[in-house]
């Protein structure tokens, strides 16, 4: 492009008050209800062009952000840089870290925090996990530490380019810095670099692409701090291109929708659209891999609403759940339940209309036995009719159960939560469960039954101590009891 031609594009560009991307069609326009369009390729070139100015760009920048409607989200060849407080990254400054600072510094690799512990120093957060990005390869760092004596684990990792070293009691997961050449939408063959913006063009979302240095700055090539302030969720360039990479990005929207996103957010409607253009391939995601994430969403904000999305772009059949959900139902139980800390199976279940529908999610996903018992749980109870004691009722739900389940008092105050019963949980609380009193040998013994002639005594035995509120003793409920008993006619 020109210099004659670059200045003409300049001018049409910021003569406009706003513009929006209409990336499918590969146009900018100037607004939404004008017809004027300018391709984004000579938009890129303008912004990329030798001859703009600092104030242009600037100008430009601001204009596509001004909005709150589907604005272009462009990179920057120079990425912004931001200081953060010397306090918040000293704070992440152990002595393993420290160790590990100075080695790569002094055999001249670049280091850097990368991912969530970013985005939690800029929210002014403690990281809970370190991960790291470096120029080093892994035989880089695998020789360097060799050399000093640091031990190395996990060596799987090391073949996409992941080195794991322990230091002061610490594990440091240092990725080497990776060009994608070929996807399938669940993998990727890699290639290393030392760029670090190509690194960054290759993450999912704007506020995943964000790099810390060890002296507190903040690089950002995607325009992802912005994004980060305002609480907006976007993927790096291309939304469908970045989603054919990995179809798992779908979910992995949603889940920082939940964790970012303020209350109201509306999500860009082009991109729900893409969503749902792109759902069918989670066909081919691991179904551990789709739970991680489902688990994640369920335990973040704004649950409804995204469950609500999820089911309007047509994730439902391609993760497992059904498509027949009742979402009011679901509403209902969660606005009940959220105060209630409970488990995220308890809102899963409120998906599944039966147990046929949990079986099905579960030949999906392959849930723990935890996750499944408490979703079989609350299945099978809550399909009960009407209650006319509920306490009583309860106890005795909750004292058969634990007759075969010491764990079912887990589940079943969940399925407490997932009924919103604040009174019947206070009351449980501290509960404690009777125990059957009668023994099984100690009945052999007092009538000679053997194998389900004992089984059917037992039963009918715990049947008279329900009865008594569980107040009968062992020596109670055998007092009448010997090997003439008519077991049939009591």
């Amino acid at each position: 492009m020109g210099s004659r031609q670059y200045s003409i594009f300049m001018r049409r560009i910021l003569n406009w008050k706003a513009y929006i991307c209409d990336s499918r069609r590969g146009f900018l326009l100037r607004d939404i209800d004008t017809p004027t369009l300018l391709p984004i390729s000579l938009y890129n070139k303008c912004l990329h062009h030798p001859s703009i100015s600092k104030q242009d760009l600037k100008l430009t920048r601001n204009m596509a952000t001004s909005r709150n409607i589907s604005l272009h989200c462009g990179d920057r060849d120079d990425p912004k840089i931001v200081q953060i407080g010397s306090s918040e990254i000293q704070g992440i400054f152990s002595k393993g870290l420290k160790i590990l600072h100075n080695l790569f510094s002094e055999n001249n690799y670049e280091l850097r925090l990368c991912g969530g512990a970013v985005r939690d120093l800029l929210q002014s957060k403690t990281p809970k996990d370190l991960d790291f990005a470096t120029t080093a390869t892994p035989d880089q760092m695998i020789s360097m530490f060799k050399k000093e004596g640091i031990r190395l684990i996990n060596e799987t990792g090391w073949g996409h380019g992941t080195v794991t070293c322990r230091l002061e009691e610490e594990n440091f997961e240092i990725t080497t810095l990776r060009i994608d050449r070929v996807t399938d939408g669940r993998h990727a063959t890699v290639e290393f670099t030392t760029d670090w913006k190509t690194d960054a063009s290759r993450r999912d979302l704007t506020i995943n692409a964000l790099f810390l240095t060890l002296e507190g700055q903040v690089i950002d090539y995607f325009n992802g701090i912005e994004d980060l302030k305002h609480q907006t969720v976007r993927f790096v360039g291309d939304a469908a291109k970045r989603i054919q990479e990995d179809y798992l990005r779908i979910l992995r929207f949603f889940r920082f929708y939940g964790r970012i996103a303020q209350t109201n957010t509306t999500v860009d409607q082009d991109l729900l659209q893409i969503i749902a253009d792109n759902v069918s391939g989670l066909k081919n995601v691991a179904g551990e891999r789709i739970q991680t994430e489902v688990r994640l969403i369920f335990e973040g904000n704004h649950i409804v609403t995204i469950v609500n999305l999820m089911h309007r772009c047509g994730l439902f059949p391609f993760i497992g759940l059904p498509e027949h959900a009742d979402l009011k139902k679901f509403a209902k139980i969660y606005n009940s339940a959220r105060h209630l800390n409970p488990h995220y199976m308890t809102y899963v279940s409120a998906l599944l209309p039966s147990l046929n529908d949990l079986n099905t999610y579960h030949q999906r996903v392959k849930f723990s036995n935890l996750e499944l018992n408490i979703a079989t749980f609350i299945l099978k109870n809550s399909l009960q009719a009407n209650i006319d004691n509920k306490l009583t009722w309860y106890t005795d739900l909750l004292v058969y159960n634990y007759r075969y389940d010491r764990l079912c008092a887990k589940y079943f105050m969940e399925f407490l939560k997932y009924n919103g019963d604040v009174e019947a949980i206070g009351y449980f609380t501290d509960f404690s469960v009777p125990l059957f009193p009668v023994k099984g040998n100690v009945l052999k013994e007092k009538t000679g039954l053997k194998g389900k002639e004992i089984g059917k005594a037992i039963n009918i035995l715990f049947k008279k101590w329900q009865d008594s509120r569980y107040t009968l003793t062992q020596d109670q409920l055998l007092e009448n009891v010997d090997e003439t008993t008519d077991w049939n006619s009591m």
